[in-house]
């Protein structure tokens, strides 16, 4: 593999103070660093703004941007910060000349080996249909041992660790909208760039503790459900494998979600592109699978489809 192409990395964080010395250290130890690294600070009460002033100072490539604190108890949605900073990265290198064929979005739980962004980019630049790309994401342990791989729904990227073309960013656009990470991916897909998740590539995350944040999080995913379209036969299928997964009432909250936002009558998406993904094509994938897996009749409807 030749040397990877240049990029930029975008990174949210939200009362991070703890973890901002692992995650500069697994930048810093990058086989290719970026050009240029954009953390967005939600407003923090810990010691985040002060820990970013410190780093800017000492490393130019570093930028701080650290948004008012809230008023209220809401929390900046995730895609909010990450389209900050993708506007942020974008500004910033076009003042400062830096050509660059990536963005990259990192979490700040996640721990990269030092050859994990410099492959993903890597391969990106194999495929030049490929318009984002990412790789498996395991939770681990206090003790070290992997529990389990977050999921990946109908093959598009997360919104944990993305390898962006520049192009597709261009064509795609970056708007805070419900549902980002698959609103984003599926219209990548439509528009004719590749969204792979390499299973042989494997990047850790410290795995989240159970509490209000997961619940509320949870809640404002069903919401955001109702708000692109998506079918209730679906969304009741992801609460159940939430539940199942995470043994709490994270899918409950989901559900709840939903259906306020229902009662509520929030806006639904207009979106002729979003309708037709998240009402009909999540169904029809998901009544396939479940056909698929029920006796003598999943044999007869593979042997169809």
């Amino acid at each position: 593999m030749g040397y990877p192409s240049t990029y930029l990395l975008v990174t949210p964080v939200r009362e991070d103070a703890a973890q901002l010395d692992d995650l500069v250290a697994t930048i810093r130890a990058q086989e290719r660093r970026p050009a240029l690294w954009v953390i967005v600070d939600d407003g923090s009460s810990d010691d985040t703004e002060r820990r970013l002033r410190r780093l800017g100072a000492r490393d130019e490539w570093i930028v701080g941007v650290c948004l008012p604190r809230s008023t209220s108890t809401r929390l900046r949605p995730h895609a909010e910060l990450l389209v900050q900073g993708f506007r942020t990265a974008t500004e910033t290198a076009e003042a400062e000349g830096i050509d660059h064929r990536y963005v990259v979005h990192l979490d700040a739980d996640l721990r990269c080996s030092p050859q994990l962004l410099a492959e993903l980019i890597g391969r990106s630049d194999q495929d030049r249909s490929v318009g984002i790309a990412s790789c498996v994401i395991a939770e681990v342990g206090e003790d070290g041992h992997t529990l389990r791989h977050r999921d990946v729904r109908d093959g598009i990227p997360r919104a944990d660790l993305r390898v962006w073309r520049r192009d597709c960013v261009e064509e795609v656009g970056m708007r805070p909208e419900p549902r980002w990470a698959e609103v984003t991916g599926v219209r990548a897909r439509n528009r004719g760039w590749r969204t792979p998740v390499f299973e042989d590539l494997v990047v850790e995350a410290a795995a989240p503790r159970p509490g209000p944040a997961a619940l509320r999080g949870s809640w404002r995913y069903g919401a955001e459900g109702w708000q692109v379209g998506l079918h209730p036969l679906v969304l009741a299928q992801q609460a159940m494998s939430a539940s199942l997964h995470e043994r709490d009432l994270r899918g409950v909250a989901m559900v709840a979600g939903y259906v306020g936002a229902a009662i509520s009558r929030r806006r639904r998406s207009p979106d002729p592109e979003l309708r037709e993904y998240f009402g009909e094509s999540l169904l029809e994938d998901q009544t396939r699978r479940l056909m698929s897996r029920v006796p003598m009749v999943g044999r007869r409807f593979r042997r169809r489809h």
